[in-house]
């Protein structure tokens, strides 16, 4: 699961969840039809179901919640406030089991454990504390601090372009997370404003570990990220520390620059000096190193691109680590109230960094243009809309062919395969019993019923299920799928009747099956 998320809009911190008087909340929501509950209700007055998590099953987690309201939901899961039984605020993060194959439920189920045990080991201040996870009626959760600042993303939208001794502070904060996660074998993979909190006091907190993975230089996985900021390897399912660092430096040019990487040709970026001609040599350098297209031609690692940043002969800010308790159970009322975490080092004082006043000059006023007639003015307009229309068409095309080349979808096969040969992509080369196996290009016309409100991830799904389940039938039992090119829709999946809340979608999907 990894959904994008702003947790919350005001300051953070990180000594414990935060209390919230009991009175103050008026309602709760049932876990699986979200409705309005009173706030101690057990069991959903509108679906009977009960909606106190984690009294499902036996946990080591003593704590009950209550879920208050709905921050994020898709097709994989979703992100809940709530609350414990001692009123304390929590983010709650959900991952739906709506796998069919025992062997799939079983694979995913230990992937969402094991990473929320790798999370909740994490021992950093600018990284949310994550408490427990836990099973409730089939359905998997995480527990973490519940966040409130102002992500970088709304900065950027408010000041268009930030000075570079604050974002140059931020980076510094952002490297000596990246750093914590890369020595314990972590990669981050989804670097990018929108996952950067900045507190009242200007501290850093680096949000949204959903897609996290432990480094495995030989492992591909799924294509991930953020488009414009992710690097062209994790476009192949590739991520090392260097796709931190490119990720990273995007996520810098931008704040520097006013330049969204989104909405412009990928992995294209100009120097940052012919941007923003105020930012120092130093910095113009050390990003283009870290936005070079091949891997190894970046910084090896993230302390090396943070001494790059580093203005020539400054020591690194000390970094306060908190230490965790070794048993993650609830302090007592009295000790919450009161927080007094240790620390490894003496804090030093925050000091909340002011924009320094650009060197130079003002710019001067513009000189003024000589007036031209009306229809001179037209053909400008015109000569400006044909370039802008053919920059666009461009850049969506070379957008496009990256994607085609890279991810080699069904759709394109057909095209793109007389060109560029079979599709790069792993698959299976035999059955289990050792018979080979060979691809096939299949498209079904396909219908689906799924209940009223299910969204376009749960009709893709509920597709690629039917989709293996005809071609088990056409191809027989011995039929699979390669699970890193799932088969497509050809178009968007039309509604093609409804009926006591239930919704039946048409579509034809494509794809490849692999049958001896």
């Amino acid at each position: 699961m990894a959904p994008n998320i702003r947790l919350a809009r005001e300051a953070a911190t990180r000594t414990g969840p935060s209390r919230r008087a009991m009175a103050e909340v008026t309602q709760i929501l049932c876990p699986f039809c979200l409705k309005a509950n009173l706030p101690h209700a057990r069991f959903c007055q509108h679906c009977g179901r009960d909606v106190v998590l984690n009294n499902d099953v036996l946990s080591s987690d003593p704590r009950r919640y209550r879920i208050t309201r709905v921050i994020k939901k898709g097709g994989q899961g979703a992100v809940y406030e709530g609350l414990d039984q001692e009123g304390c605020v929590y983010a709650i993060k959900m991952m739906l089991d709506r796998f069919h194959d025992p062997a799939e439920q079983a694979e995913a189920v230990a992937r969402f454990n094991a990473e929320a045990e790798v999370l909740q080991n994490l021992n950093h201040p600018a990284v949310p504390r994550v408490y427990s996870h836990f099973t409730d009626e089939g359905r998997h959760y995480l527990t973490m601090d519940f966040v409130r600042g102002e992500d970088l993303e709304q900065i950027i939208e408010r000041e268009r372009r930030i000075p570079e001794d604050r974002v140059l502070a931020w980076a510094d904060q952002i490297c000596d997370v990246l750093e914590h996660l890369h020595e314990r074998g972590l990669i981050y993979r989804d670097m990018k404003p929108s996952n950067v909190m900045i507190d009242h006091d200007g501290g850093v907190k680096v949000v949204d570990f959903g897609i996290a993975k432990l480094f495995n230089p030989t492992e591909r996985g799924t294509q991930i990220g953020t488009p414009g900021y992710a690097p062209p390897e994790q476009y192949q399912g590739l991520a090392t520390p260097q796709s931190d660092v490119y990720a990273l430096g995007a996520t810098l040019h931008h704040l520097l620059t006013g330049r969204d990487p989104t909405e412009e040709k990928p992995f294209s970026f100009p120097p940052a000096r012919d941007l923003a001609p105020s930012i120092s040599q130093r910095t113009n350098d050390a990003l283009a190193r870290a936005l070079q297209f091949k891997p190894d031609d970046r910084f090896a690692t993230v302390a090396e691109f943070r001494a790059a940043l580093r203005p020539q002969g400054e020591a690194p800010a000390p970094q306060v680590r908190v230490a965790r308790p070794t048993a993650r159970l609830p302090e007592p009322a009295a000790a919450r109230v009161a927080p007094a975490p240790a620390v490894t080092s003496q804090p030093a004082p925050v000091v909340k960094p002011q924009p320094a006043p650009r060197p130079g000059a003002p710019p001067t006023a513009p000189t003024a243009r000589p007036r031209r007639n009306p229809f001179a003015r037209l053909v400008a307009a015109l000569l400006a809309l044909v370039r802008l229309v053919l920059t666009l068409a461009l850049a969506g095309a070379v957008a496009l062919g990256v994607y085609v080349y890279f991810e080699r979808p069904a759709w394109a096969e057909p095209y793109v395969a007389p060109l560029l040969g079979p599709a790069p992509t792993a698959r299976p080369d035999t059955t289990p019993a050792g018979v080979p196996v060979v691809p096939r290009l299949a498209s079904f016309d396909l219908e689906v019923t799924l209940p009223e409100g299910a969204g376009i991830g749960d009709v893709r799904d509920a597709l690629v299920r039917a989709f293996e389940e005809r071609a088990r039938i056409e191809f027989g039992p011995e039929a699979r799928l390669n699970q890193n090119a799932l088969p497509t829709p050809i178009g968007e999946p039309q509604v093609v009747a409804r009926d006591s809340g239930q919704v039946t979608y048409r579509a034809r999907v494509q794809g490849y099956v692999y049958v001896p």
